[in-house]
């Protein structure tokens, strides 16, 4: 074993294992020579059973052209797994999403959606039109058409920031991945769509960004806003039932 040659690179030749200061010296080395951590499965940046559930916090600025500030909604989001099928080895969770103004009122169901888990990949659908969530193994030289089973433009999903720590708020996650989904910006509109997961947790963080800037002589290149909106699911709970 790759171990044992290790080891017998620096014996002396004629050294004998009769010697107890050596053989302390030799268990010292074995023992920092097969400690090793734990790996990483990428499947865990998105996981899945029945039961599990999150909760977001969520935001959104809506602006238009009739309203010189946006209108900000607040509100509160749950996903929870309520199913789980598999067929042909393809198993298929089944997500119930509802909503409340805050944390004193009652939740409400408004949807359900899916969530498909194969061997090199994430399928999200989401109101009849499928997403190519995540690709595996993670790795940041791997891009990949997000819009692959729907009919929307391509755009191509990618890693940033592989392992890291991060925060939400008062929460800290010990590694995270970036999946960068759209960052299209000029000098008349912004698109851009950044969601964060945690290892062992899932989806922390979504950032989209869809806006028109004034297009106008008067204004084009200000960054003036005229439409659109921002919206920012944050986590604050999670966990299994």
């Amino acid at each position: 074993m790759k171990i044992h040659t290790h080891i017998n690179s620096w014996l002396p030749k004629k050294a004998g294992l009769s010697n107890p200061f050596l053989l302390l010296i030799m268990v010292a080395v074995f023992s920092c020579d097969t400690k090793t951590t734990e790996p990483v499965s990428d499947y865990n940046y998105f996981p899945l059973e029945a039961g599990r559930y999150s909760i977001y916090q969520v935001q959104e600025e809506v602006y238009s052209t009739s309203q010189k500030d946006p209108v900000v909604k607040a509100w509160q989001e749950k996903d929870e797994v309520i199913r789980v099928e598999t067929n042909e080895g393809v198993s298929t969770y089944t997500f119930s999403r509802s909503t409340r103004n805050t944390s004193a009122d009652y939740w409400q169901k408004v949807k359900e959606f899916t969530v498909q888990k194969y061997p090199d990949k994430i399928l999200t659908n989401m109101d009849s039109r499928m997403y190519f969530s995540m690709a595996f193994p993670v790795d940041a030289n791997l891009e990949w058409n997000g819009n692959s089973y729907n009919d929307l433009d391509e755009e191509n999903y990618h890693y940033q920031h592989i392992g890291q720590p991060a925060s939400i708020d008062a929460q800290s996650f010990d590694k995270t991945v970036t999946v960068e989904e759209r960052r299209d910006t000029s000098i008349i509109n912004k698109y851009i769509g950044v969601k964060q997961y945690a290892l062992g947790v899932g989806l922390i963080s979504d950032d989209q960004t869809a806006l028109e800037l004034c297009q106008n002589e008067n204004c084009i290149g200000s960054g003036k806003i005229e439409s659109g909106s921002h919206k920012i699911r944050k986590i604050i709970e999670y966990g299994s039932k």
